[in-house]
């Protein structure tokens, strides 16, 4: 994506940490091989230590959790809103319980959109399921328990990237493979270097808990395959589309402003659904608490390039839309939609699985 201005305003440790993850994918330098072994030793005993500490689930609610190998950038929030969408739209009473990252409030506590304490997934969930519970809290036992206390109508809860947390029995695991290959009919997952050397929790091993696996295909593609005789795989499709009417700006110079986990990915796919490139992309660290202070450098950034609109992601349009200037080009979310070829769909899926 030549001929953009970046205006990067992660913090430099971020900056690094993914630069080094980058390198190290490809080249991991010779130290590395004797630490390796150590830090995953100590990452594993941490992991069966909280899998261990996690109780036996009641009847009711069913609990599902949403989750994935590697620590950001999966695409779990968007899953868990197409789930819970599609539960609900089959009559089914559905609660999220969300950890709230970025935010201060510990919880546990109901989210609404306006609830500006609150995470921004968090709020971006209450907003796009204004028919589901959202709860956040830090302590995912927490939640659910204040779940069982305030909504006892609640059928289904859905936990958001708990494939790995402590203490929160579920009924079902799905996760997201972002690396997986075929071997004959099989679906095997895939990862690369483990936390702090890469962006991995824990090794491919770790899909083996979960009863769904979910991967992500090319536009056209369905996945026909299976896991073996374990798990069921279904594949979906991602689609980026504009929140409003985007005919002008087929033509236009545009920026886009993000603070995710992967902003390159965010960027191309605006390249992808405007037609050509923004001419100025703005940065912050994912999750990034939105301040007034931030919005005159953006808004300069895109008079430099005579930039006619703003494009950004539904989790940093819930706290931007409030504190941007009335005379600022406009501001338009992106929303992730997910589809799913072929049967069955994700909700006939878990359905099944929890009826198993």
């Amino acid at each position: 994506m030549s001929g953009i201005v970046y205006v990067d305003r992660r913090s430099y440790a971020s900056r690094v940490t993914h630069d080094l993850w980058g390198r190290w994918a490809d080249q991991a330098p010779r130290w590395m091989s004797l630490l390796t072994p150590l830090t995953n030793a100590v990452a594993q005993a941490n992991l069966r230590h909280r899998l261990a500490s996690r109780d036996t689930p009641g009847d009711t609610p069913h609990v599902v959790s949403v989750g994935a190998l590697a620590s950001g950038g999966s695409g779990k929030t968007p899953v868990v809103a197409s789930l819970a969408r599609d539960l609900t739209a089959r009559g089914r009473r559905v609660a999220l319980v969300t950890r709230g990252y970025g935010s201060v409030v510990r919880g546990p506590c109901r989210v609404t959109p306006e609830e500006i304490r609150c995470g921004d997934e968090a709020r971006m969930l209450a907003a796009q399921l204004p028919d589901c519970v959202v709860v956040q809290s830090r302590d995912r036992v927490a939640g659910l328990s204040w779940l069982r206390d305030n909504a006892p109508e609640i059928g289904i809860v859905v936990l958001e990237d708990g494939h790995q947390c402590a203490g929160a029995g579920r009924h079902l695991d799905v996760i997201i493979l972002d690396r997986w290959r075929l071997e004959g009919r099989d679906v095997v997952p895939e990862v690369g270097r483990r936390l702090p050397w890469g962006p991995y929790r824990e090794g491919s091993t770790g899909a083996a808990r979960a009863g769904l696996w979910l991967v992500p295909l090319d536009a056209g593609e369905i996945l026909q395959k299976t896991a073996g005789s374990g798990p069921l795989v279904l594949g979906f499709h991602r689609r980026s589309t504009p929140a409003d009417d985007m005919a002008t700006t087929a033509s236009r110079p545009y920026g886009v402003v993000s603070g995710i986990a992967k902003p390159a990915e965010f960027e191309n796919a605006c390249r992808d659904l405007v037609g050509h490139t923004p001419r100025v992309a703005v940065r912050f660290d994912d999750h990034i608490a939105y301040r007034a202070e931030h919005l005159p450098e953006i808004v300069a950034a895109g008079a430099g390039e005579a930039v006619e609109r703003w494009l950004t992601t539904a989790k940093d349009h819930v706290k931007l839309a409030g504190i941007w200037p009335d005379d600022a080009p406009p501001l338009t979310v992106v929303n992730l939609e997910l589809t799913w070829p072929g049967e069955p769909g994700l909700a006939e899926a878990v359905l099944s699985r929890l009826e198993d």
